[in-house]
Parts: C-alpha cells; structure tokens; sequence
C-alpha cells in the first residue's frame, strides 16, 4: 500500500516543532506535516505503509521504523477490509483511542492470568467440596483445565518475559467500548475488576442489579462489564473505599460519574 496523498487544500492541524530534526526524520516530519489530511479519532494522520512512506523518500524500510519511534512522531497500526494492514502516523505524542484501547488490552490479559492462577489454587478445593454434597461441578471441573492452561503465561509474566496479549476480535470492540463509556476510569477499574475479589464483588452487583439474571461467569468477561460500566465503578470504588486507598474527593467525583453511566429507570 502507497501513502495516500490527497490533492486539496490541506487542513490545519496543530502545530510541531520539526525545525530540530535532522536528515529523513526531517522529511519525514515534511511529509507529514503537508499531506496528514487522514482523519481518525479527532487527529490528522498520513495512512500508509512502512514500506510505502520508505519507497516515497527513498530510504530504506528500516530507518522509517527507526525513525517514527520516537518523537516527534506517532503511529498506530490498523487494519481495514478495504485497505489491509497499514499505519497511520502523525506529529505530536498525544494517544489517541486506540491507544488506550491497546493499553487497555494489557491490562486486561494480565489481570486474566492472574485470575486464573488464584483460581487454579481455588477452584479444586470448590470442585471437590461440589462432588461431596453431591451438586454440579463437571463445568468447574472444564475451567479450573482451563485456567491451568494459562498458567505458563502467568510464570512468564512474573518473569518479566513476553507474553502474548492478542484478544479475539468481539473482545477489542468490548475493550474499546469499556474505553468509550470509562474514560481515564476505565484502566483502574478493569483492573480491579479481574482481580479475584473485585470479580465476584462485581457480579454480585450485577446480579443483585438484574443485569445478569440467570447466568454466572466462572471469570472475568469483558461483555458484562462493557454493559454495566456503572456497576464496574461501583465496585471498583467499594474496594478502594474498603480498603482505605481512595480520598473524599475522589470518591465523590467516581460517585456523581457512576449516577451519570447508571441507566434511567422506566416510567
């Protein structure tokens, strides 16, 4: 994919001091500047292609990769059915959505491997106490499998090793909603709410709520919480409240946002 040049007027974006740049970080920025004209999410990006940006000025791939991992540049990788997988790369180091969907998906799968390796240490002794008063725990039985499957990720990650943090596509939509409706909020709160407490605190709420009737989530799932933003901040701010970490004035301002997520009642 070549970069996209749009021949017209070009719109005004905010201004980025380049005049320091030296060599191809300086035409880069050039290019940039000049033909940004993509709109996505409130910024103005050149949408291309590593390699179409490096056959554009005549350098090789590698020293555009090189040169837009540091200021003042910044890039997202995207994909479209209609354009594949590309860049958009702008001026200036301010995320955009995206960007906090990504961070937002870190936190996730690491708050998930640590749920399940507290699960793995509990969900057997449930399992075993479930098949002595005779009740159903075949399905425990499934996800404690499951949850010991994660548990070399887990190792890793304590490590400091890499570890994958790919999601299935439904659940980067979800993470991007949880971002939408959350803000600045959502980072803490997922990750209070994958912990082994704050979980079953929340779907307490979301049940008691009846917002979940009839189901129950053995572990953290991003549809619930993407749903009840509000009943994911309550919990979030009972815990901190519980444990002493949160002042008067942050409690009241997470209390007026939790009114403001909490659906209308019906007439």
């Amino acid at each position: 994919m070549a970069i996209k040049i749009k021949v017209q007027k070009p719109v005004p974006s905010p201004v980025i001091a380049i005049e320091h740049l030296k060599g191809t970080a300086r035409r880069l920025a050039e290019l940039v500047s000049k033909h940004g004209n993509y709109e996505y999410e409130g910024f103005k990006w050149l949408q291309g292609t590593f390699g179409g940006i490096a056959d554009h000025l005549g350098v090789n791939e590698k020293t555009i990769e090189r040169n837009v991992q540091k200021p003042p540049f910044h890039y997202i990788t995207r994909w479209t059915a209609e354009e594949g997988r590309h860049i958009l790369l702008k001026l200036g180091t301010e995320p955009c959505e995206t960007d906090l969907v990504f961070r937002l998906r870190t936190v996730w799968v690491r708050g998930l491997l640590y749920f399940n390796g507290a699960a793995a240490q509990a969900w057997p002794i449930d399992a075993i106490k479930a098949k002595q008063e005779k009740l159903p725990y075949k399905r425990l039985l499934k996800r404690i499998e499951k949850a010991q499957e994660r548990l070399p990720d887990l190792a890793k990650l304590k490590a400091g090793d890499d570890i994958s943090y790919e999601v299935q596509s439904h659940e980067m939509g979800l993470l991007r909603e949880c971002v939408k409706r959350l803000e600045d909020d959502a980072f803490a709160t997922v990750a209070c709410i994958t912990s082994w407490n704050g979980w079953h605190k929340f779907m307490a709420y979301a049940k008691f709520a009846g917002r979940v009737s009839g189901l129950y989530y053995h572990w953290p799932t991003l549809g619930p919480i993407a749903a009840n933003p509000d009943i994911a901040l309550q919990a979030y701010l009972d815990i901190k409240q519980e444990e002493g970490t949160i002042d008067f004035t942050e409690s009241a301002r997470l209390t007026a946002k939790i009114a403001s997520l909490t659906p209308a009642l019906a007439p």
